[in-house]
């Protein structure tokens, strides 16, 4: 036994040996580029472990510094300045891929710009900027940036935040594509400045929140970007209305998170657009005496040509609806998610199936509360039954079903009306049980449809 024992340790330590050799033969720009999934902090302290890796953090292509991660029981303000200055002035001539630097004390701020500058002229494609501050806060965006040559993605997420100084109007950010700008109650003249003159960027998110941009009325900026193809803009607690005008005559896919009172005008961008997504969030007290009663079809009637649509919205009452008001004509749309989170949204359904005679695609998300049977909520279908429903319409995705009357009634009237429907998938929600499902699946099945539709009832865990 003691003879096997030693055997065994002898074998598993010279296979530690093995693995060790294995490791430390690795290529310096191997071992680089495995480091650089860490915070640049771990990466040095990790190089330090092996003589032969001591020098791989002066290559490292992703460096990733956050104040408060590595440095918040650090007493004092200068471990983590010294930290990022060294790790900046001491590397090697290799460029630098990834820049991200999260910063929440505003001592660290007079730094910021030299730090810039190192990763730019070691040629930063993508730049992270995360400065929340508690206070606010004038910052002045380098020059360098705007004049990189080399930038391609750039996130900004900056609280409070003020862009002081000039920003050139033309000739900057030759190459950017990919802009992700998290703001933080801005001024409209803040926006103006970071929103426009993007000679090739196609992808615009634009997020955070907007309360008060101004002390007055309706505000307004515009999005200037000639190749633009996608553009995502969420602000939120919006109590004024803020006009965004959208001049990007390329763009493909709009995902707006209709928070408050954003108004999106697709100037020119309407044209070429294929996707777009709508979400309409709960209402809240609005300052001012604003009629918003055509805002939403100015919107649906910008996005009438898209292929695919996705509206989503609690109530209709956040929709802010006209009365006696009537959807515009969905010609292109062949794809139409509807996601609903009140009962009273579902008589859309109607409207929508009206509107969009070449549907092939149809996908509803039920996300009302609770399960309870609600006996004065009825399915209304049209009055005549659409030309979707008897001519395109092939598949219906039904997700979050609660197995209420209503649902039961809408389901059964797309099965009958559904001429060449040949598969509809129906999810339940958590609460009904495995009986109850079952119950259900075999009510399904007694409903009238085509030969040739498949009905499939999604079992989840419970």
């Amino acid at each position: 036994m003691v003879i096997l024992t030693k055997v065994i340790m002898g074998s598993m330590a010279k296979a530690e040996g093995i693995n060790q050799d294995r490791i430390t033969q690795l290529p310096d720009d191997i071992v680089s580029h495995i480091f650089s999934f860490l915070p640049t902090v771990d990466a040095v302290r990790n190089t330090l472990l092996s003589k032969k890796f001591n020098q791989v953090w002066t290559k490292l292509k992703t460096l990733d510094f956050d104040s408060e991660r590595e440095f918040r029981k650090c007493r004092g303000g200068n471990a983590f300045l010294t930290f990022v200055s060294r790790v900046l002035y001491f590397r090697d001539g290799s460029e630098i891929r990834t820049f991200r630097l999260k910063l929440s004390r505003k001592r660290y701020l007079p730094c910021v710009g030299d730090w810039i500058c190192a990763a730019v002229k070691r040629k930063v494609v993508e730049l992270d900027l995360d400065l929340n501050f508690d206070v606010w806060t004038d910052f002045e965006l380098p020059p360098c940036i705007f004049w990189c040559k080399t930038l391609e993605v750039l996130k900004l997420n900056l609280s409070p935040w003020e862009v002081t100084g000039d920003i050139p109007t033309s000739g900057c950010f030759p190459i950017l594509k990919f802009l992700h700008v998290t703001v933080f109650n801005p001024s409209i003249r803040e926006m103006e400045k970071l929103l426009s003159h993007f000679p090739v960027l196609e992808e615009l998110t634009i997020d955070g929140t907007g309360e008060d941009l101004d002390d007055f009325g309706t505000c307004s900026f515009q999005v200037s970007a000639p190749k633009l193809k996608m553009l995502r803009i969420s602000l939120e607690s919006l109590s004024e209305p803020v006009d965004i005008h959208v001049n990007a005559p390329q763009l493909e896919t709009l995902d707006l998170q209709r928070l408050g009172l954003t108004n999106c005008f697709l100037d020119g961008s309407a044209n070429s657009l294929v996707n777009a997504s709508i979400a309409f969030r709960e209402k809240f007290e609005i300052k001012g005496p604003f009629d918003l009663s055509n805002s939403t079809m100015e919107l649906l009637n910008q996005v009438s040509d898209v292929k695919s649509l996705s509206v989503s919205a609690h109530c209709l009452e956040d929709l802010h609806l006209p009365e006696n008001y009537y959807l515009p004509s969905f010609g292109n749309v062949n794809q139409l998610r509807l996601a609903f989170g009140n009962h009273s949204c579902w008589e859309l359904l109607a409207r929508f199936l009206n509107s969009a005679p070449n549907l092939e695609i149809l996908v509803l998300d039920d996300r009302t509360e609770g399960h309870k049977e609600l006996s004065e909520i009825h399915w209304n279908p049209p009055e005549q039954v659409p030309s979707s429903l008897l001519s395109n319409l092939k598949t219906i995705c039904f997700k979050g079903f609660k197995g209420r009357l209503f649902e039961m009634e809408m389901i059964k009237y797309l099965l009958k009306n559904g001429q060449l429907l040949n598969k509809m998938t129906i999810s339940t929600g958590l609460h009904l049980s495995y009986d109850r499902q079952n119950e259900l699946y075999t009510e399904f099945m007694m409903f009238h449809r085509t030969a040739t539709c498949h009905v499939e009832f999604m079992h989840m865990e419970v």
